[in-house]
């Protein structure tokens, strides 16, 4: 019986292995490309850190945002082919963000669009969450992101 419970004791530390950027970028891509082969979205393009994107309407503002600027954004946020919205600003409300302080994927992407552009992203989790998954528990580790931003106003 001592030894049956030392067995479980070991097993349960055992330690789970460090994220790991590149395995997690590799896997996220096959996904991405699955989905969009499945939903049709070949023509996004694939940004080198592995975002992928599609540009609705590059705006008409003069200027591109910088991480410097804080960002006025409507949205609808999806985990990866999930119907349901995990979070929505609609049309007559907005967010205001520090573009330098929000994730990875949305540094690389809000920049290629002015105001009033509208942009699709396609997050990989080593660009979004990673392995910790949002505070709120909505977005699990590991989780693709499928973002659609309007931008409306860069301060």
């Amino acid at each position: 019986m001592s030894l049956l419970l030392l067995c479980g004791l070991f097993a349960a530390c055992e330690k789970t292995p460090p994220y790991d950027v590149v395995k997690q970028q590799e896997l996220d891509a096959l996904i991405i490309e699955k989905y969009k082969e499945k939903a049709g979205l070949l023509d996004l393009t694939v940004d080198p850190s592995g975002l992928n994107y599609g540009i609705i309407s590059i705006g008409t503002g003069a200027d591109f945002p910088t991480d410097a600027d804080s960002i006025v954004v409507r949205f609808e946020a999806r985990i990866l082919g999930q119907e349901a919205a995990f979070q929505s600003i609609s049309a007559t409300d907005s967010v205001t963000l520090k573009l330098g302080t929000a994730m990875e994927g949305w540094r690389i992407g809000m920049p290629k669009i002015k105001t009033g552009g509208q942009i699709r992203m396609i997050i990989p989790s080593a660009l979004a969450y990673k392995d910790f998954g949002s505070t709120d528990n909505r977005i699990p580790p590991f989780s693709i992101l499928d973002y659609t931003v309007t931008l409306m106003h860069i301060k």
